[in-house]
């Protein structure tokens, strides 16, 4: 029983600094997933549909081939009457927990926007969609021509260093869970890309590969987010060199770069001694607005083990550009081996150089307990604290603000989960996720949703 919860406490709490990319070995891992649930907005429950994620590693002599494909049979409901119209057959990037943000097809989630004409809204349901999007496909290929030394190129290598917030799995995975509190974002960092754009002029404004722009309070319900960059090679070509558990060092070419913009990402962590390791990355090398990120994990105590990270994002020359924003959090690992019991409480700070911007803050804590061989029980809960204008309420700043009084808006999430472990290639897990979103004008909406996940695993 102890070995079995070990292995989650493992996979979901502590950091795994040294992966090579998303499988750790030779294997094949299929989870598909069913569900329905009340979106964003709207109360009237919907069915979701099925979606399947199947991943496979092959190793062969120094090389590696791994590669993920995500299909679905999406549901699609009538805009307005609640009635299920079909179902959509396609490789999706839908998740389980973008769900929480997608009306399927009911338009249910405008507010008003800070600043714009009265009537004028957006859709929020788009935009919280964008932090929980799952890939609809990757591949990798790596070479070992010796001990400790990694060569790669590939479209989610996921080369990454020290301890960053947590996101419990991978989106399409059981227990994944809304990152950093769910503040909404504009910003998708799933191939290292800021911006959507042309690949080949990394300079254009659509383009720039590193540039991260804070969100506007008042653009979205609760924005804040602020990204960690210790994920140097995402969508890259890639080497590393890693010697036994002391150090690794690594670099990484991201797509988009070029011979007249070159750009070069940097990561490097160092265990001198066993209670300490220590970490830095740089995202944007010979360009602006690169992206730092510094991590630490001191681990007293196989059973108690305290993460503390700090990132710099789009930094300028210029002190006063107002694009540059700054995080830093904590979290600390607790393990009762005993009673087989993980917890793993986090909080972070995110703040900006545009002065007119609030602080953001959220925290949270994850906790899985083995009830017995066979059952793992798991639970995510956290609070987050928008980051809201300073301006609000000057008759200056805007005809619709001037009468209204806006806060930074505040979210509320809860996710318990039960595993099922039937043997070592199958299992079952089972979540419900309630989320709970007062926007910075004050209109409350919720989400909830209904899972069901079975996963296959072959050697991995």
């Amino acid at each position: 029983m102890k070995k079995i919860c070990m292995i989650f406490a493992a996979a979901g709490f502590i950091a795994a600094s040294v992966q090579a990319q998303v499988l750790q070995k030779t294997g094949v891992e299929n989870t598909v997933w069913t569900g329905f649930g009340g979106p964003l907005g709207s109360q009237r429950a919907k069915y979701y549909g099925i979606i399947d994620t199947l991943q496979a590693r092959v190793d062969v002599g120094i090389f590696t081939i791994d590669g993920m494909i995500n299909w679905g049979a999406l549901a699609r409901w009538n805009d307005g009457d609640n009635t299920l119209d079909n179902f959509s057959i396609e490789n999706t990037e839908r998740s389980a927990l973008s769900y929480h943000y997608y009306n399927g097809g009911e338009d249910t989630n405008n507010v008003q926007r800070i600043g714009a004409p009265l009537g004028v809204t957006y859709n929020n349901a788009a935009n919280g969609h964008l932090n929980t999007r799952s890939d609809p496909y990757y591949i990798n290929f790596l070479m070992h021509p010796f001990k400790g030394f990694d060569a790669g190129v590939g479209t989610k290598l996921n080369w990454s260093v020290g301890p960053a917030p947590g996101y419990g799995a991978w989106v399409w995975e059981a227990g994944a869970h809304i990152r950093a509190g769910g503040f909404s974002t504009s910003y998708d960092d799933r191939h290292g890309v800021a911006q959507g754009g042309s690949d080949w002029n990394v300079w254009s404004a659509s383009a720039h590969r590193y540039r991260y722009t804070p969100d506007a309070p008042g653009s979205y319900d609760v924005v804040g987010f602020v990204p960690v960059a210790n994920k140097y090679a995402k969508t890259a070509i890639a080497a590393r060199y890693r010697y036994k558990d002391v150090f690794q060092t690594g670099i990484a070419i991201p797509s988009g770069a070029n011979t007249d913009a070159p750009i070069i990402n940097f990561g490097a962590e160092v265990h001198p001694v066993d209670f300490l390791r220590a970490s830095f990355a740089y995202e944007g090398i010979f360009q602006r607005d690169g992206n730092l990120y510094t991590g630490i994990s001191l681990a007293f105590d196989k059973r108690f083990v305290i993460d503390a990270w700090f990132g710099w994002d789009s930094i300028d020359a210029d002190k006063n550009d107002a694009d540059m924003a700054w995080t830093t959090g904590g979290a600390v690992t607790i393990s009762f081996p005993k009673i087989d019991l993980t917890i793993r409480p986090e909080a972070g700070l995110n703040w900006f150089e545009n002065v007119n911007y609030g602080p953001a803050v959220y925290t949270g804590i994850l906790a899985r307990f083995a009830v017995s061989r066979n059952v793992v029980l798991s639970a995510w809960s956290s609070l987050a604290w928008g980051s809201y204008d300073k301006r609000w309420g000057d008759r200056s700043y805007a005809t619709y603000s001037a009468t209204k009084d806006y806060t930074g808006g505040f979210i509320f999430d809860i996710r318990p989960e039960a595993t099922f472990l039937f043997n070592t290639r199958h299992s079952l897990s089972i979540d419900f996720d309630y989320e709970n979103r007062t926007a910075f004008d004050g209109k409350n909406r919720s989400a909830w949703s209904f899972g069901i996940y079975w996963t296959y695993k072959y050697g991995v």
